[in-house]
């Protein structure tokens, strides 16, 4: 018998062998990297660019700007105004989107992928083009400010257009696809079988639909209240469009602010205190949310 060879390693292959160990830790990091710079460039820089912006009178710094934020009523209002716009319009978005995304999600007939189409469809449609339909049915001489009359709901001359009314309107028919989109697959993902198996352990159906599913779906509740909500206290053509002047809003004030008095630091200013209220109330909203399930959990 001959004895076996040992075998001999490739040159360099002992060195590498050696010192992957040491990289192993920094392999995360490594891999995120490029993520993480991306995310920088596109979202950290133009974020702190902004807020340096805000903080520029003349040729020096001062917080004069946010001053006359903070000491002005009138700026206060314009804040009030538009985050009542961003939850109202949340609001009636999750109302009407939540039935619908639960039934194109459970529904097993060959035409929920047509109907889910056809209720994403205005999303191929701009904006812009859905407000300038919005204002010809506002009109004084508008189909839904004449049926509103003809019910006897108000008196002629009535109109919605320059409402605020007709914004949360315009506005909840613009984001209700995004909001039926989150939760259409949010529902998707929910075993049917759990609310099955509630059921057969004698709960009603309202009561399994209530404590299964709608528990399991809050995280894409928050999701697509979080969206709806920041989409519509930064949407633009919808409140400057359908509102004009009467329905003055915090991005209207910016606009202003940055193309027709060119007061950029001051629009800037506008900016980071929106950006610092929506971060906050979504911060609070999904606290809020979390305790409830642990509270909900222990019980």
């Amino acid at each position: 018998m001959t004895a076996a060879r040992p075998v001999l390693d490739a040159p360099g292959t002992h060195g590498a062998a050696a010192s992957s160990p040491r990289l192993i830790p920094y392999v995360p990091v490594l891999l995120f990297a490029p993520c993480f710079i991306i995310y920088a460039i596109l979202f950290i820089w133009p974020q702190l660019s902004l807020l340096a912006t805000s903080f520029v009178d003349g040729n020096q710094w001062s917080i004069a700007h946010y001053q006359r934020f903070l000491g002005d009523s009138y700026y206060w209002e314009l804040l009030g105004r538009t985050l009542f716009l961003g939850v109202i319009t949340t609001v009636i978005t999750l109302v009407l989107g939540l039935p619908v995304a639960y039934l194109l999600a459970r529904m097993q007939s060959r035409w929920a992928g047509f109907l889910l189409v056809i209720t994403t469809f205005p999303l191929l449609v701009s904006a812009v083009v859905r407000s300038f339909g919005w204002m010809v049915l506002f009109f004084r001489d508008g189909l839904i400010s004449k049926l509103v009359v003809a019910l006897g709901l108000a008196s002629p001359p009535f109109q919605l257009m320059y409402t605020m009314s007709g914004v949360v309107i315009a506005l909840a028919q613009v984001l209700l696809p995004l909001m039926v989109l989150t939760l259409y697959g949010v529902f998707r993902s929910i075993d049917r079988g759990l609310e099955l198996a509630a059921m057969s352990l004698g709960a009603r159906p309202s009561l399994a639909l209530w404590l299964v599913t709608f528990r399991l779906a809050r995280g894409g509740i928050l999701a697509g209240s979080l969206l709806v909500f920041s989409l519509a206290i930064s949407t633009f053509a919808t409140p400057s469009l359908v509102g004009g002047a009467r329905a003055h809003v915090m991005s209207t004030a910016i606009y202003e602010q940055t193309i027709e008095l060119l007061n950029w630091p001051f629009a800037a200013a506008l900016s980071s205190i929106l950006l610092v209220f929506v971060l906050v109330l979504a911060l609070v909203y999904g606290r809020v949310l979390e305790g409830r399930g642990q509270t909900e959990a222990r019980s």
